[in-house]
């Protein structure tokens, strides 16, 4: 009998340890709607080499010069929109930090105040390229208690 295929084992999300996580964890879901996690996971490596690392300054400071030589990168999922989304969203984040000291205080405290609903409205308002449904995911990602989440939410979201 042929062995089966299976999933990779998934552990519970761990809250980042810096802002670039969370502008990580933010671009990981602009880049996975609609596409399997595989796909992305197998070009993730060039997006941190490209977004250095994801530093939420750095990434603020790319110009469109920077985005149009990326869309000429193979090594990365190349949809400009989603490209210029990190770019934008690691401004948002950079400035949020700025005014909270971190994201991460930020972010717990729009939690605290507005639950994961009211949090997940907020961030889908705030970024870009990042629905309702994708900012809840993005709060899973980033270790949250988002409720019940299920199987398929867990094997696309949730580190490897």
């Amino acid at each position: 009998m042929a062995s089966q295929p299976h999933d990779p084992p998934c552990h519970d999300p761990v809250r980042p340890t810096s802002d670039a996580g969370f502008l990580e964890t933010a671009s990981r879901i602009v880049f996975m709607g609609g596409l399997n996690r595989q796909v992305v996971d197998n070009k993730w490596a060039a997006f941190r080499e490209v977004f250095h690392g994801f530093e939420p300054a750095r990434v603020a400071a790319m110009t469109p010069s920077d985005i149009e030589r990326l869309m000429g990168d193979a090594r990365i999922i190349r949809n400009q929109k989603r490209l210029e989304a990190v770019v934008t969203n690691a401004d948002t984040i950079a400035a949020l930090a700025r005014d909270h000291g971190s994201f991460g205080a930020w972010l717990d405290g729009l939690y605290a105040s507005k639950g994961v609903d009211g949090a997940a409205k907020d961030l889908a308002a705030r970024f870009a390229y990042i629905s309702d449904a994708g900012a809840r995911n993005w709060l899973y990602a980033t270790g949250y208690d988002v409720g019940p989440v299920t199987d398929k939410q867990r094997k696309k979201y949730a580190p490897a």
